[in-house]
């Protein structure tokens, strides 16, 4: 009887292999697809001369705005706004603007999207403005879809105008309305008005009825009027000390929260311990420090010597430092949920890229160091095959996907 070898045991599997790489690879485009911001398919504009506050933060880094108002707005409403920049709009206003955008919600025209351009702050950017010779001045709104108009209504803040404070119908006065106008060559609105007489820093509003539709927008443009004193430097008033009882994990987000005296947010400043050596005692008072001081309009974090105040390396010798009558503020601490076993590895990166889990993947980078890939939505970063902007260490972004540990 002829006889034959007995087969072969099967190879054994290679962990985390036994999840196909086309199902992975679908849910890491549906978690970006949920997490990134995607663009709105109805455009129409916003001012761009002078330049509206919403797109002096567009023309930054949308994903991680460096302008202190900038970034505060993202950390309020996200990178969405910027992304929507030509869409703050109400669909039913039909001239009642009163009625649909309610005090202290005017820049973002009461559209939760854009709720970031209401910070009461006082550091949006702001352009500088002037007359022609015969008074008048030229705007210009750059028109994404154009539209027929009922009218444009321009409105400045009064004389007195504090910008610190919440900004209400109460505080303008109209100035200018002009009406159906064509859209030029240039893609633009091009509106002339007399400027009112004003100087210093003050706040251009601008109303866009439609004729065509019920549907109106709304812009926010800084200003500031030739012939004013600058505003004097924040009074700075020590609310504390900052005391680091322990080490923070990789991972931790610390928060800081600014409150008007009303009890209502100011700002939100959150930061991410993304390094042993920025996690310990005396250093992450000193990381956080340098970020809310980079950031904040309401906060500095440190040590005030002649009028400056600069974050140190210690564990108690920081103080928190606010502005503003009544203002409060809080520190939050949130530790990673579920860090990676240390010691451990998945991948040597770029082997797997596709199939990395996003809170539970852990690879080792060119630089020889073990990298976690971020929690859901953060971490679907890790799979985009862009080694220049997401190697772990070594990418321009890398942060943006993976923390160090």
């Amino acid at each position: 009887m002829k006889t034959y070898p007995a087969p072969r045991p099967p190879a054994p599997l290679r962990p985390r292999a036994s999840i196909r790489p086309s199902i992975v690879h679908l849910l890491v485009i549906g978690m970006l697809a949920a997490a990134l911001p995607t663009p709105r398919a109805h455009a129409h504009g916003t001012m761009v001369k002078p330049v509206s506050r919403i797109y002096a933060c567009a023309q930054g880094n949308r994903e991680n705005p460096t302008d202190p108002a900038c970034r505060a707005a993202w950390q309020v409403a996200g990178p969405q706004l910027f992304y929507d920049w030509m869409g703050i709009n109400q669909a039913n206003a039909d001239g009642n603007h009163q009625a649909v955008v309610p005090d202290g919600t005017l820049c973002s025209g009461n559209n939760p999207t854009f709720r970031g351009l209401d910070l009461v702050r006082d550091d949006w950017q702001a352009s500088d403005v002037a007359p022609e010779a015969d008074g008048r001045y030229t705007f210009q709104f750059k028109g994404t879809a154009p539209h027929a108009t009922r009218d444009w209504v321009f409105y400045v803040t009064r004389d007195g105008w504090d910008p610190n404070t919440a900004l209400k119908w109460s505080d303008l006065e109209e100035f200018c309305r002009v009406g159906n106008t064509p859209l030029s060559a240039d893609g633009s609105y091009h509106l002339t008005c007399t400027l009112p007489q004003r100087s210093g820093r003050h706040v251009i509003y601008n109303t866009w009825q439609r004729s065509d539709s019920t549907e109106a927008f709304y812009t926010c443009i800084d200003v500031k009027f030739a012939g004013g004193e600058p505003p004097p430097p924040p009074q700075w008033r020590d609310a504390g000390a900052l005391v680091a009882q322990n080490p923070l994990p990789v991972g931790t987000t610390v928060i800081l929260r600014v409150f008007n005296a009303d009890g209502s947010d100011a700002e939100r400043i959150e930061t991410t311990i993304d390094t042993t050596g920025q996690g310990t005692t005396t250093g992450w008072p000193r990381h956080i420090g340098e970020q809310v001081n980079a950031r904040a309009g309401f906060a500095r974090i440190g040590v005030l010597e002649n009028g400056v105040i600069t974050p140190i390396e210690s564990a108690t010798g920081n103080r928190v430092y606010l502005s503003g009558d009544g203002r409060s503020h809080q520190l939050d601490i949130q530790l990673p949920s579920d860090p990676p076993p240390p010691g451990e590895y998945d991948y040597v990166y770029p082997d797997g890229l596709g199939q990395y889990v996003p809170g539970q993947t852990v690879v080792k980078g060119s630089d020889g160091r073990l990298y976690a890939c971020r929690p859901f939505p953060q971490g679907g970063w890790c799979n985009i095959n862009s080694p220049a902007h997401y190697a772990p260490g070594t990418g321009s972004n890398w942060q943006d996907a993976w923390i160090e540990y």
